[in-house]
């Protein structure tokens, strides 16, 4: 659990990164691509936004592992190729890691933060196949990626290969970062310890 004191702190980020969501929703229904805001790193950064309000850690965790494991480094290699880099797109995903961050090194990273995160992959994947156009190919739901399509051409051996593949990252970052951060059990553990 976060500390009381850090409330203010967090609910502050919290005011800062939905401002900055609502830029950016703006930004894309100006350019008629509003459907984008169900990309996988923006529905995390809501549910942080509402873990930090609400003093969350699980919801914290999973945006903040998305964020740093799948969704921040997909940012990088598709901007990089594309060279589509908007300051509103850069700053939410920039900003949502780092306010994770500011929670996550008081709380701990709580140890279902990389299912919890897998899960709302999971999840996003029907809603974002019914919801968004094709040529969009919000959270890869419409077309594979090429080089796992190549050598997986099933869409059973795909889909297995491409979400295990999600999930490993999601697992090794949480173990690097647990290492750094701790657990929360951890810290209650060697509190319990101290005391008399």
């Amino acid at each position: 659990m976060a500390d009381p004191a850090q409330r203010p702190i967090h609910r502050s980020l919290a005011i800062v990164l939905l401002l900055l969501m609502a830029v950016h929703a703006y930004t894309k229904w100006r350019h008629g691509i509003l459907t984008e805001m169900l990309w996988v790193c923006h529905i995390a950064t809501f549910l942080l936004i509402a873990g930090l309000w609400k003093g969350i850690a699980p919801l914290v965790g999973m945006a903040f592992l998305w964020h740093l494991c799948v969704g921040d480094p997909s940012y990088v290699v598709d901007g990089l190729r594309q060279g589509d880099w908007a300051w509103n797109s850069i700053l939410v995903h920039a900003l949502p890691p780092l306010a994770g961050l500011a929670y996550l090194r008081r709380s701990g990273l709580p140890r279902s933060s990389p299912w919890l995160a897998f899960l709302m992959f999971l999840a996003l994947l029907p809603i974002s196949r019914a919801l968004t156009p094709p040529a969009l190919n919000i959270n890869l739901a419409h077309h594979r990626l090429d080089f796992l399509e190549a050598r997986f051409p099933g869409t059973w051996s795909y889909r297995l290969v491409f979400s295990g593949g999600m999930l490993a990252l999601l697992l090794v970052g949480d173990a690097l970062v647990a290492l750094w951060l701790k657990r929360p059990d951890a810290k209650l553990s060697r509190r319990s310890a101290a005391s008399p």
